[in-house]
């Protein structure tokens, strides 16, 4: 039997007293494991990491005492699922805020556009030695008889 400090499924690092033939899984090394939980033995598996050479403590579910971490884990990974979800109502009200001056920015860039088409239109058509046209008719002077 050896003794190592594993990293448990609560976040909390504890000693687990390792004994049993080990088995590969991939990048990770399995043993059979227990560790110690307010006062009564948790039955689980220590994983031993050959990437990060760090040791991890899974409990078995039909294991001795095991509903005791599971108590605890639940509890934890319900307060990150809320923190989690209201991060993301944060991000998407945000992003509706983004959304609607995308929109606003988007509109004010369009009218900028046709203002730059028209001017280069008109710019094209003085260059080639166009009459330049003005925007009303020709008004006839009150001195002036029109037959």
């Amino acid at each position: 039997m050896e003794k190592q400090m594993v990293q448990c499924e609560d976040g909390r690092r504890r000693q687990a007293r390792i004994h049993g033939v080990p088995k590969e899984e991939g990048d990770f090394r399995v043993w059979k494991a227990g560790v110690r939980l307010r006062g009564k033995h948790v039955s689980g598996e220590a994983w031993y990491s050959f990437q990060t050479k760090t040791w991890y403590f899974i409990t078995n579910p039909e294991g001795k005492h095991s509903h005791l971490m599971d108590r605890i884990n639940d509890t934890l990974r319900g307060e990150k699922i809320s923190k989690l979800r209201d991060q993301l109502k944060q991000l998407e009200s945000r992003k509706i805020i983004e959304e609607k001056r995308i929109a606003q920015h988007q509109s004010s860039l369009e009218a900028i556009l046709s203002e730059v088409k028209t001017i280069q239109d008109d710019l094209a058509k003085l260059e080639k030695g166009m009459p330049m046209e003005s925007g009303s008719t020709l008004q006839y002077s009150t001195g002036i008889k029109r037959i």
